[in-house]
């Protein structure tokens, strides 16, 4: 018998089945999972996706039908969680290679279902089966949920180094990092595209204790001297922040040291993050990314105003 899909009609239709099978799946997991720890994990970047991937797959049929659907679909729920806030640019654009992993596995998966379990049955008996196997999914899902929930929300941390030489004494460069009236370097791919970017920063008072705020294109950072040491180092710990489309990750600490060499000066900046987010192996890379751009932006507003000086 030959094969025939859950749908019938044009190959429209089996698009706008399609598609509405793989943004209504994708969409609704993902509120239906949503932590508002900001915690995500393999539940919500590849068992999701593979679901998605799997339930379009048992209602159409061809890899290139499957294929648009799933792109479509993605398409739509990309849009819906950008324009309501519910994620930011740089998120979905990092996640998508997982999520697409996932759907295409989900897809494999889903074809192969099809074949050894619906082919040669009645159109009412494949679309029965179709939908009774969709229809248990999300309750795999909220299972998988509860079970990694635990294990996502205990905060990851990291702590990442760059490094800049400068052609200036330590005093000058230790006067530079107190206060920055303005950062002018020219913005890199991630920032453009929605990474935090840093515009000026203020030193209120000195000395342990005293309040540096970092102020952003949009929200700021507020940090706490620990250490304070001219000009040879400083430390800051994190007290506040408010800086927009990252809930899964936070900010623990940050320092500078000042190391004077052969006439110039090593400048040593530090940051420790914490983080929400899982697999480990996929985001740390991509987290230490994002914290050494706004390093490289800050530095190179450092290396303009202090290269030359003496």
């Amino acid at each position: 018998m030959p094969v025939r899909p859950v749908y019938e009609g044009s190959l429209w239709k089996g698009l706008v089945v399609g598609t509405t099978v793989a943004h209504a799946m994708g969409l609704g997991g993902f509120y239906l999972i949503q932590d508002k720890t900001g915690a995500m994990g393999w539940v919500l970047f590849l068992l999701l996706p593979l679901f998605t991937g799997f339930a379009t797959a048992l209602m159409v049929v061809g890899s290139k039908l499957i294929t648009a659907s799933l792109f479509m679909g993605l398409i739509i729920c990309t849009l819906v969680l950008l324009m309501t806030g519910a994620e930011g640019l740089v998120c979905v654009l990092m996640s998508t290679p997982l999520i697409a992993a996932g759907l295409a596995i989900g897809a494999a998966l889903g074809s192969l279902t099809r074949r050894k379990l619906l082919n040669g049955r009645p159109l009412g008996t494949q679309r029965f089966l179709s939908l009774l196997l969709i229809g248990v999914l999300p309750f795999f899902i909220m299972g998988a949920n509860s079970i990694e929930e635990k294990s996502r929300r205990t905060l990851r941390k990291q702590m990442v180094e760059d490094r800049l030489v400068v052609d200036a004494s330590p005093e000058r460069a230790w006067e530079q990092l107190k206060n920055i009236d303005k950062v002018t370097s020219k913005k890199g791919l991630l920032m453009t595209i929605g990474l935090p970017v840093p515009v000026r920063c203020t030193m209120e008072g000195e000395g342990v204790g005293a309040k540096r705020t970092c102020y952003f294109e949009k929200g700021h950072i507020e940090e706490r001297v620990t250490e304070w040491n001219p000009p040879k180092s400083m430390k800051f710990e994190i007290t506040d922040f408010d800086v927009p489309g990252r809930p899964w990750l936070s900010f623990k600490d940050a320092s500078y040291d000042l190391v004077r060499e052969n006439g110039k000066t090593l400048i040593i900046r530090k940051t420790t993050i914490l983080s929400r987010l899982s697999p480990v192996f996929y985001w740390q890379p991509l987290e230490r990314m994002g914290v050494e751009t706004e390093h490289e932006f800050l530095f190179d507003e450092l290396s303009r105003r202090l290269n030359g000086a003496k």
